[in-house]
């Protein structure tokens, strides 16, 4: 069966051809910070706790990190690991690591010991740059343990900001790798302009994934793979070159920092740094100095952000867009965010670590809610079944599949799961995703669950995003995640259970909150989706990012 494109009648629609993708320039980040650093010297690049840091400022210190990193013996095409939390020194590594074509890995701030060890050696980082006080309590069970580390730069949280202290370092020496702190670093660094000839295939970010389903493995993207993503969203974004203020939260160290990030950079917008996204009276006033005409984050922030009055009590007529991803955002909570920030603002993405990161965009001006909205420019979608590997007709779900110029090369070293990731289909190269989702007549992607995540009871599939959708709509539920157990009575078949996290609407009774939710699902939906196994929690565990951590609740 041929694959339809219902999403093309759509783009006529919107005045978009669908066809039509801008060219990516033969740019690297680093070239862009270069040009910046001249046509907009003077304008603001970076803001941290009010202080800010010039585009000529941040050129100016790339090329002094830059020149830092070679001293090391690091060079082009080595990996830099980088393990802090937002700040600007994450920013400045970046851009100097492709400015001399090293590769880097971002480490979650949030990794034990054993976790960092392991993608260490798995990257063959050469140089890691992390933060004083993750080191200092973790250096004894990283000694000797990462064979390939020539070199550890540490950093403060707070060394960026004038008067305060720089890194506090507990050795000198970690196994056969030295260590020194990042300003010792920058200090003796020349201040010389570098310039490496860069190929925009080459890898720049090789970025971990998998961590909450599995053994997490390393996704090889280009800088054309990720600017070309910018490139594709940038279409319904509309970013203004010089004119935009950024306003993310989202991790760094995540796809879909990084790509917010790359997208400012690479536009002459200025960035805000939010070190700590719970600190929200931190991250309004920031917003209050700096007024954002773009906002990104997860739902989870949303919704804190919007119950908080600093937020409620800005002013939004500079906002232009507001956009959410990496995990479902119900249209309950959709509507309380527009009623702050203003309607016709918000959009919605979609999409994985492997595709740089976004695949479909829920646009602010055709936005159809409940769905995650259509493929990009020049990004093709199909809904395979995912044992035969079929077309199928829209409506019906399936597997989602994705081509397009911004999906990875592969898994480092791992030929076998790349194999089994990237296929080829009409000339094409393709992801399968591992969600299940299916096309309406307009081209709209909805996604009914991760493929891990669908449950079989009785020969009938359970996806878990319905029924924590509809949940939510309980006045007690804060928050709930749908997992399955090995049903032992009838192998292959899933026991459904609900894990709820409550809030304070109403005094907590577990037998009559647990026979309410019982009743709830009986009334609204068929017999197999009702949970046989309802349990309470104190909080749904999440990942870094935001997204309900169900690996964690499948071993409590």
């Amino acid at each position: 069966m041929p694959y339809p494109r219902p999403w093309l009648s759509t783009y006529e629609r919107l005045g978009v051809d669908w066809e039509a993708l801008p060219p990516v320039p033969e740019m690297t980040l680093s070239d862009y910070i270069r040009v910046y650093g001249q046509e907009y010297a003077d304008r603001i690049a970076l803001v941290y706790f009010g202080v800010t840091i010039s585009y000529s400022e941040l050129d100016h210190l790339a090329d002094k990190l830059a020149h830092g990193l070679l001293a090391t013996g690091a060079g082009k095409g080595d990996v830099l690991a980088i393990q802090l939390p937002n700040t600007p020194q994450y920013v400045l590594a970046l851009i100097a690591a492709a400015r001399i074509g090293m590769k880097v890995t971002s480490v979650s701030a949030l990794l034990t010991p054993p976790e960092v060890i392991h993608q260490c050696n798995d990257a063959k980082a050469k140089v890691l740059l992390t933060l004083d006080a993750i080191f200092n309590a973790t250096q004894a069970a990283l000694a000797g343990k990462i064979p390939s580390l020539q070199a550890v730069i540490v950093s403060s949280a707070t060394e960026m900001l004038p008067g305060m202290p720089n890194a506090t370092l507990c050795t000198t020496q970690l196994g056969d790798a030295a260590v020194e702190g990042l300003d010792a670093v920058l200090a003796r660094a020349d201040t010389g302009h570098i310039r490496v000839a860069v190929d925009l295939d080459d890898v720049l970010y090789l970025q971990y994934t998998g961590g909450t389903t599995g053994k997490p493995k390393g996704a090889q993207l280009s800088s054309r793979n990720i600017l070309a993503n910018n490139i594709q969203a940038d279409v319904f974004y509309g970013y203004r070159k010089g004119k935009e203020t950024v306003a993310s939260a989202f991790p760094l160290f995540h796809i879909g920092g990084a790509a917010v990030l790359f997208n400012a950079l690479c536009t002459a917008s200025t960035f805000l740094v939010i070190a700590d996204p719970r600190n929200i009276e931190q991250f309004c006033q920031e917003m209050k100095s700096f007024p954002p005409t773009i906002l990104a984050n997860v739902p989870a922030l949303f919704q804190m952000l919007v119950n908080a009055p600093a937020f409620q009590q800005l002013d939004w007529s500079s906002l232009r867009v507001a956009v959410s991803g990496a995990a479902p955002f119900s249209v309950d909570e959709i509507k309380r965010l527009e009623a702050v920030v203003g309607a016709g603002k918000f959009c919605e993405v979609y999409g994985m670590t492997e595709t740089a990161p976004v695949q479909t965009l829920n646009p602010a001006s055709a936005f159809k809610p409940g769905y995650v909205g259509i493929p990009l420019p020049g990004t093709d979608l199909r809904i395979v079944d995912p044992e035969s590997g079929e077309n199928l007709p829209l409506g019906a779900p399936g597997e989602v599949v994705v081509s397009g110029p911004q999906v990875m090369s592969g898994y480092l070293a791992m030929p076998e799961a790349s194999a089994e990731s990237l296929r080829e289909y009409e000339g094409k190269r393709w992801m399968h995703t591992g969600d299940i989702g299916f096309l309406d007549e307009e081209g709209y992607l909805k996604i009914c669950d991760r493929s891990k995540d669908m449950l079989i009871v009785g020969g009938y599939k359970v996806f878990s995003v319905e029924l924590e959708s509809k949940l939510q709509s309980l006045p007690f539920v804060e928050m709930s995640a749908v997992v399955g157990r090995p049903d032992q009575e009838r192998p292959g078949n899933d026991v459904v259970q609900v894990y709820v996290q409550r809030n304070d609407a109403e005094p907590r009774n577990d037998a009559k909150q647990k026979a309410a939710i019982i009743e709830f699902c009986r009334a609204n939906m068929a017999p197999y989706k009702v949970p046989k196994e309802v349990f309470f929690v104190d909080a749904i565990p999440l990942t870094s990012v935001g997204k309900i951590d169900k690996k964690a609740l499948r071993v409590t």
